[in-house]
């Protein structure tokens, strides 16, 4: 991460956090500057402080240049906040202007660019096109090689955003009969998920993701990322009540 000259005065400077951990009990990163401003995001999403995360996180950013991984999830959790609330347009133009450039080109956004297009897309405006096809291409790039299960997950987030079932079952039968741990498994059943999602299978997908989700946290991620797979499943609800027609009643004279 580059060095950013500009810091919050100090009546509004962020409190050092007493732990480097999230509410689940997930260490989250908290080295130098950065690390301070990443726990403290966390503190207050766990608080539900939201506007007040809002307010210091950019406040820190304002500002600021940066690149990278830390820089990128940084930005995913001012965008978190913004969604939170209702300021949709913000978060996706922090999307385009600090996440999109990067996981359009390199591997520093492989988990955080699939989850914030996910989040934005379930609140989008009517009929908006989101940007899926250059993180599918980003996904399939690196599915080639072996990834940490949390990376695999989110490489098949980026397929479903884009609508691809197609690459989600290629990956599918490429797995080895026995996986050779839980988080495997499990992303393995998220991708049995996803593709009925993205195929318009709804309830299958709902069902799947209501048993697997209360797990997905021994895939690896925080609680604020792991928060995106329960609206998963809440979406997938949504659509076959959408889809199921209304009952009938017959008019007593």
């Amino acid at each position: 991460m580059s060095n950013r000259a500009a810091k919050p005065h100090k009546a509004q400077s962020l409190t050092s956090a007493d732990s480097a951990q999230d509410i689940s009990g997930y260490t989250v990163f908290s080295a130098g500057d950065a690390g301070t401003a990443h726990v403290m995001a966390h503190r207050m999403l766990d608080e539900n402080r939201i506007e007040l995360g809002h307010r210091l996180l950019g406040q820190w950013l304002h500002g600021r240049a940066g690149s990278g991984s830390d820089w990128i999830h940084l930005q995913f959790h001012m965008a978190v906040f913004e969604l939170a609330l209702d300021d949709w347009a913000a978060a996706y133009t922090r999307f385009m202007d600090e996440v999109l450039p990067a996981a359009a080109t390199t591997e520093e956004a492989l988990t955080d660019a699939p989850a914030l297009l996910w989040r934005l897309s379930l609140t989008a405006p009517e009929h908006t096109e989101l940007p899926w096809e250059a993180l599918r291409r980003t996904a399939l790039s690196r599915m080639e090689r072996p990834a940490d299960p949390f990376v695999e997950l989110h490489n098949l987030l980026s397929l479903a955003g884009a609508g691809d079932p197609g690459s989600i079952e290629l990956w599918l039968q490429s797995r080895p009969a026995d996986m050779p741990s839980r988080p495997e498994r499990l992303v393995e059943q998220m991708a049995v998920a996803l593709r009925a999602y993205s195929a318009g299978f709804y309830e299958h997908a709902a069902n799947v993701l209501q048993r697997i989700v209360p797990q997905l946290s021994k895939v690896g991620g925080s609680r604020a990322q792991n928060l995106l797979f329960w609206q998963l499943e809440e979406l997938c609800w949504d659509k076959v009540r959408d889809a199921t027609p209304a009952p009938l009643y017959a008019e007593v004279a």
